[in-house]
């Protein structure tokens, strides 16, 4: 999240990246909506869901790899942070990534976790810091 430079409380960071936007102009629409829905509650893995929305052209491969290799609690944590979002009204992935299209590119680590932020479950994505 990003500091409201008005109010100095925290706003969502606006994607860059062509998959997440594109998923959140496609969620301005009901059909699409429940569809995500509907693919959530039957257990649908994360890339068959992008691909059966159409949004598989927005796919890097990095992306893909990353989706693949998500541990089952991180999966169930982002069903739960999207359904709550569609619940919400406010139709809008709840996503923090800190990492950028070029390092995504660039192959670099990153670490996918769901953190409650400001009253939501929010998929928080960040490099992967070596020790």
């Amino acid at each position: 999240m990003s500091p409201d430079p008005s109010s100095g409380t925290p706003q969502p960071m606006l994607p860059s990246n062509s998959l997440v936007m594109a998923a959140n102009n496609a969620l301005a629409r009901p059909d699409f909506r429940d569809s995500v829905r509907k693919m959530h509650a039957e257990g649908y893995p994360l890339v068959k869901m992008v691909e059966a929305l159409g949004l598989e052209d927005e796919m890097t491969k990095r992306i893909r790899q990353i989706l693949e290799a998500l541990p089952a609690d991180v999966i169930e944590g982002i069903r739960k942070a999207t359904i709550e979002m569609l619940d919400s009204k406010d139709y809008v992935m709840p996503l923090d990534c800190t990492v950028t299209d070029a390092e995504l590119d660039e192959g670099i680590p990153v670490e996918v976790e769901v953190l409650p932020e400001m009253g939501k479950d929010t998929i928080h994505v960040r490099p992967l810091l070596s020790s």
